[in-house]
């Protein structure tokens, strides 16, 4: 299993152990998202979709969330988000629509236009045991 610090190379072949790749191998935020991955951290979904206005990859690892913004010309706009901060989850299914979210004690997170791909692959993720 490929962990998130082997930079770019090592993100691109996680997508491809969940089958992701073809959706996402080619987006230019795979590079910022490998300059902010913790050493020996395991990403276990990967979405992109529209969060106030922008597109972004949402990657969801073992110990956060991360949105990542990339925009030429301007830095990377990341947001962390810790897992155990999240206290609900939830994907809606439509044909062309998809959405998904999450709410922690402070916010509320949306992204539309979501693949329907990766919805229960989210839900997955978010559910799965924090490491001690």
């Amino acid at each position: 299993m490929s962990r998130g610090n082997e930079g770019s190379a090592g993100i691109r072949e996680r997508m491809q152990e969940l089958y992701v790749y073809d959706l996402y191998g080619f987006r230019p935020e795979i590079k910022a998202l490998a300059g902010v991955l913790y050493p020996l951290e395991i990403i276990n979904c990967f979405a992109t979709g529209i969060y106030q206005g922008k597109r972004r990859l949402l990657v969801v690892t073992h110990y956060r969330i991360i949105l990542v913004c990339t925009r030429f010309g301007s830095p990377a706009e990341i947001i962390t988000i810790r897992r155990e901060s999240v206290v609900l989850h939830a994907f809606h299914k439509r044909f062309f629509t998809s959405s998904l979210e999450f709410d922690t004690k402070d916010s509320h997170f949306e992204l539309q236009m979501v693949s329907r791909r990766v919805l229960e692959m989210f839900s997955w993720a978010i559910e799965q045991p924090l490491p001690k």
